[in-house]
């Protein structure tokens, strides 16, 4: 179905009036404003929204696009906000944001979207209450607030993650933690790409005035603006633990493959000169002193004794053992 919710708000009486597909078109009540809600799965929606009357062409295009990102635009009053949230659904990754299209004017709003999202449950479950947001300034901030609060609990879980993987790393040794890094970075690669253009839409709605958002709202939006921008510099500073750590990683096994390649050149050089010796009195040629007494081999065994000694005790004092 096209149309998943449509009603008709009271903020004075605060009333709600539920409306049928039949009735949207219909003129808005005075002192009352319409929001109405579709979702973008169903078929109908494209041809359902066109039809609505009062609505700008080019947003309502906007409204439908397969992929958007956030962003902010205002044309005679009336607003294209393009909101991201994280995906709390079952099972879901937080990161895998979805998101909420919204066209707004002074006395109705249209949102789209293609999966549920909770912050905009958090505005049903208020109308239900028979406490409906008093206008469509006031309907903005509420579901604004509720998209940035349902990101705290992803933010600090990062946060969480990222300082308990620095730790890891520094006490133990023995485990890779690279694939847990990994996934750290590019979860918040992906948040950042939706939360940073989601602010700098949130910084617009301040800075562009309309004539259904007051001052109190603009000081509301600010406190939400400073919220998410809290969520950046803490994804920032996840970011950089992470990277921490990777180089952590990087520099404990760069030591580790150095002491292996160190120990493999000890003992190259300990059987250079040994090889040197065997090898040049293994020749089968005549003429070997000695190579007819008993004791040769024996006396050789000690010589290369000897060496060896030598070499240990130039290694001791260079200090290379």
């Amino acid at each position: 179905m096209a149309l998943i919710h449509a009603y008709n708000i009271y903020p004075a009486s605060k009333k709600v009036e539920p409306l049928t597909e039949d009735q949207i078109n219909d003129s808005i009540p005075e002192h009352a404003y319409q929001w109405l809600q579709f979702d973008l799965n169903a078929p109908g929606t494209p041809a359902l929204i066109h039809s609505l009357e009062g609505a700008d062409e080019l947003f309502s295009d906007a409204l439908l696009k397969e992929e958007t990102r956030p962003r902010m635009s205002i044309s005679n009053d009336d607003m294209l906000l393009i909101l991201r949230g994280v995906n709390l659904a079952e099972g879901a990754d937080p990161e895998d944001m979805v998101s909420v299209r919204l066209l707004i004017t002074k006395n109705r709003i249209f949102s789209t979207q293609r999966r549920n999202v909770l912050s905009v449950d958090d505005v049903i479950q208020q109308l239900e209450a028979g406490n409906p947001p008093k206008s469509t300034g006031h309907f903005l901030v509420f579901l604004c607030e509720r998209l940035v609060f349902r990101m705290s609990d992803v933010m600090e879980d990062i946060e969480d993650r990222s300082a308990e993987i620095e730790e890891l790393v520094l006490d133990d040794e023995e485990h890779d933690y690279r694939n847990e890094i990994h996934n750290l970075r590019r979860q918040i690669i992906q948040l950042k790409r939706f939360l940073v253009p989601e602010r700098d839409a949130m910084l617009k709605i301040q800075l562009e005035k309309t004539t259904w958002i007051n001052v109190k709202q603009q000081l509301r939006f600010r406190e939400i603006t400073d919220q998410l921008i809290r969520y950046l510099e803490m994804l920032d500073a996840s970011r950089d633990m992470g990277t921490v750590s990777q180089e952590t990683l990087y520099n404990r096994q760069n030591e580790q493959m150095n002491k292996r390649m160190y120990v493999l050149t000890i003992v190259a050089a300990f059987f250079l000169p040994l090889g040197f010796f065997t090898g040049l009195l293994g020749v089968n040629l005549a003429g070997i002193p000695k190579a007819e007494s008993p004791f040769a081999f024996a006396a050789f065994f000690v010589v290369l004794l000897l060496i060896v000694g030598f070499q240990f005790w130039l290694f001791k004092r260079k200090r290379f053992l």
